[in-house]
């Protein structure tokens, strides 16, 4: 019988995610352009985010989630409780840590968001599984996304995402030992750029590695001309392009591209027009 390590390695996958049509949440008051990735060797899921849009008085309560979740403020200002993202903050949202109330505080905003699988393996359900558990929850209580809560028909209050997962799941929610008291955040624009020692024309800005398996953070700027050269990973790594555009092999790629590539497999290289703008994160295999 085959075992997970001897399936074929899955292709790498590139999608541009303001080119998706976007959704309504099923259990928030705001939409979403979203792409999600899966390798079923190791189960290793992500939901990738890339939004420009006007303020629209997105809300969510304090809430803590079974999975990892990282966020990119590109453009604006986005306030997660005691906690204020604005250009350039990056914030690490681990498992079983709470945070919040969310808020937007600006009129623009344009952020990157990447949820996966934390050190625990906790339940991670896509967006179709929290549709289809929206869904047989009507009848059973309101969805009220402008505050994020489910109201049960007894009147009892709870986290509409919570709500869904137990729905997923099919029990109460088992949230993780949370390793950090409170979501991390850092100023990626005090980082220097420093010369890559491998690529010509390419500068780098390593922000941060968490856990013994990730996520590790990077950031990358190319020249135009200049080229990221080709390499086989052997964790799964995902890329982002923030601003320029270039190609990746044979494809192009450009603000809002995600680049998704899972163990085992080889990285094509990537090449610069304009200048070029990268953030990078890496998971190890399960």
């Amino acid at each position: 019988m085959n075992t997970p390590a001897d399936r074929a390695v899955p292709g790498i996958e590139i999608i541009n995610v303001l080119e998706i049509t976007p959704v309504v949440t099923a259990h928030r008051q705001t939409v979403l352009r979203t792409a999600e990735f899966e390798d079923p060797r190791d189960g290793r899921r992500f939901r990738c985010g890339y939004s420009r849009r006007k303020q629209d008085n997105y809300y969510s309560p304090p809430h803590r989630h079974t999975f990892d979740q990282l966020r990119f403020c590109i453009e604006g200002k986005t306030k997660y409780g005691p906690m204020r993202l604005g250009s350039g903050d990056f914030a690490y949202f681990p498992e079983g840590v709470f945070y919040g109330p969310t808020e937007s505080l600006s009129e623009d905003l344009a952020s990157c968001t990447i949820q996966t699988q934390g050190p625990s393996w906790g339940c991670f359900p896509t967006d179709a599984e929290c549709a289809i558990a929206a869904e047989q929850l009507k009848g059973r209580g309101e969805m009220d996304r402008a505050t994020g809560q489910f109201i049960w028909a007894d009147g009892r209050k709870q986290d509409s995402f919570e709500a869904l997962l137990e729905q997923v799941q099919g029990g109460p929610v088992q949230y993780p030992p949370a390793r950090f008291r409170v979501p991390v955040q850092f100023h990626t624009e005090s980082f220097p750029w420093l010369a890559s020692q491998h690529d010509t024309g390419v500068m780098v800005k390593s922000l941060a590695r968490f856990n013994a398996g990730g996520p590790d953070i990077e950031m990358r700027r190319i020249a135009p001309g200049a080229t990221i050269a080709g390499s086989r990973t052997e964790a799964h790594r995902m890329w982002v392009v923030f601003a320029g555009s270039g190609d990746c092999g044979d494809r192009g790629v450009s603000e809002g591209s995600f680049i998704y590539s899972p163990p085992g497999s080889q990285i094509p290289a990537l090449r610069a027009d304009e200048e070029m703008v990268v953030y990078s994160t890496g998971f190890e295999k399960r």
